[in-house]
């Protein structure tokens, strides 16, 4: 065991860790931020009664079912006594595994064999899940479904809403707008509209709740400049 590749930044990601605390943690790809979240969860797993109080939220399926691996990863080399450690962050890991494996006996969970109490999940997935305890306030009717393209979606939403122009909305005169821009080439906007729509969290933070002056400003500064 080897204590000798010490991380420059031990002592924040050990404060990371505080269950009382809140943090958000801002760093490059592969510096370790996700080992951090999987050290963080296995802190928390390891105070309360039942392993669904604690939810871990990520945007992609992909990276929830990495994280679920490696925290079923982690409590697997946690039933080692004695693993050959290549840093003090790898060491902790373990420790952290060790507490949760000794807390899981207590309870009886056997959370090694049964990995779905352990809500790690997509936002999507969790906003489904919350729907389905409240049909009647969610108001949608039928059962969610996530997809991982929406492409088809953006389309004909991009469809939907050139097909606005024809109505007394409000926005039938900025589709108008671009008709007369764009040469009446619906095709083109209906590209375009669904490609905005895919790219949305780019944007969408900077127009919401803004008004068409406050964007126009902000458009003749960005040309100003």
């Amino acid at each position: 065991m080897s204590d000798s590749k010490q991380i420059p930044d031990a002592m924040e990601r050990r404060l990371a860790l505080d269950p009382d605390q809140s943090f958000i943690v801002q760093a490059p790809a592969g510096s370790g931020k996700t080992e951090l979240l999987i050290q963080r969860y296995l802190q928390l797993l390891a105070r309360v009664d039942a392993p669904e109080e604690i939810v871990a939220i990520t945007f992609t399926r992909k990276a929830a079912a990495e994280m679920l691996e490696r925290i079923l990863s982690a409590l697997e080399a946690g039933k080692a006594s004695i693993p050959a450690f290549h840093n003090t962050h790898e060491k902790l890991t373990h420790e952290l595994a060790q507490a949760v494996l000794r807390h899981d006996e207590r309870l009886g969970w056997f959370i090694t064999d049964n990995p779905v109490r352990l809500r790690i999940q997509t936002i999507d997935s969790l906003c489904a899940s919350l729907t389905r305890q409240m049909p009647m306030l969610s108001k949608f009717g039928s059962q969610l479904e996530t997809t991982e393209d929406a492409s088809e979606l953006y389309f004909e939403a991009a469809r939907v809403t050139i097909e606005m122009v024809e109505s007394n909305d409000a926005v039938a005169q900025d589709i108008e707008q671009i008709l007369q821009h764009l040469d009446n080439d619906i095709a083109r906007i209906e590209i375009l509209l669904a490609e905005m729509l895919a790219r949305r969290d780019h944007w969408l933070r900077h127009v919401h709740g803004k008004t068409r002056d406050e964007l126009e400003a902000a458009l003749e500064n960005i040309r100003h400049d």
